[in-house]
């Protein structure tokens, strides 16, 4: 159903409208800022509060996958860095080879200006007499002195420098190499970790249940203190095993952060 108005109250609407739209646009505009800023607030301080748990989440899903590890490593390494530094080092040796018959070749030049003294002879009347010119002198020229040696060996000493670079960037992909593998190993290491500490809070959650059914039967008279004693014992193994399963799990994941050269979330309980 639709109401028909009088044309005066469309008019009156509209200049409503427009007389408040400013005000309306302004309000709408600071409710979307402020939501998006509640927002973004929000995320920031999950991501940056972003926790896992190692003994029942999965580690891989809280960090990077195996490839990007493997880039990331690669780019952050001082060894690939240090080759990639010798590489450029090789091909500046090689320019330098390429402009050494330069060094035998140049440019030659004097001047020299000044008044000289000449005591002369003279012939005719057998006497000696003094004389004066000022003279102002100059040369210019161009020198090549090509040893023999550096001809004939020229081509051959550019081409070892070219050896080198071709020596250094080979260099460079084995340390690439070594580096992937030391990650692969290191991601590997993180993942039987992991298994072993779950594996290990298993076995230690299985002791407190048994040393609790021990204290009830020990109470009850059904059991020796021997047989008790060696039930505490098993709990106190399993702790140990778990605080040292535990220790080896961050470290891996420490070590692997370290050579990746980025950070992970944090881990619960052990952080």
């Amino acid at each position: 159903m639709f109401f028909i108005f009088p044309f005066e109250i469309y008019v009156i609407a509209f200049k409503h409208f427009c007389k408040n739209r400013k005000r309306i646009i302004m309000r709408y505009t600071l409710l979307i800022f402020s939501i998006l800023a509640i927002t973004s607030t929000s995320l920031a301080q999950r991501n940056s509060q972003q926790y896992f748990d190692p003994l029942s989440d999965d580690v891989t899903r809280y960090i990077p996958p195996l490839s990007a590890l493997i880039d990331s490593a690669v780019a952050n390494a001082p060894s690939v860095q240090f080759e990639k530094l010798k590489t450029d080092y090789y091909r500046y040796n090689v320019k330098t080879a390429k402009r050494d018959i330069y060094n035998h070749m140049g440019f030659d030049g004097q001047v020299s200006r000044g008044r000289y003294y000449f005591n002369d002879y003279q012939e005719d009347e057998a006497d000696f007499f003094l004389s004066e010119s000022r003279r102002f002198n100059y040369n210019v020229g161009i020198y090549l002195q090509l040893p023999l040696s550096s001809i004939i060996d020229r081509r051959n000493n550019i081409n070892k420098e070219k050896k080198w670079v071709e020596i250094s960037m080979a260099r460079k992909r084995q340390v690439a190499k070594e580096v992937r593998r030391e990650v692969i190993q290191l991601y590997n290491d993180l993942l039987e970790n992991q298994k072993i500490l779950k594996l290990t809070n298993e076995y230690l959650q299985w002791t407190y249940v048994q040393m609790q059914m021990a204290e009830n039967q020990f109470v009850n008279g059904q059991i020796s203190i021997t047989e008790m004693t060696q039930q505490k014992e098993f709990q106190r193994r399993a702790k140990t095993e778990f605080e040292k399963r535990k220790a080896s799990f961050k470290t891996a994941y420490d070590q692997l952060q370290e050579v990746v050269g980025m950070k992970f979330n944090k881990i619960k309980g052990l952080d």
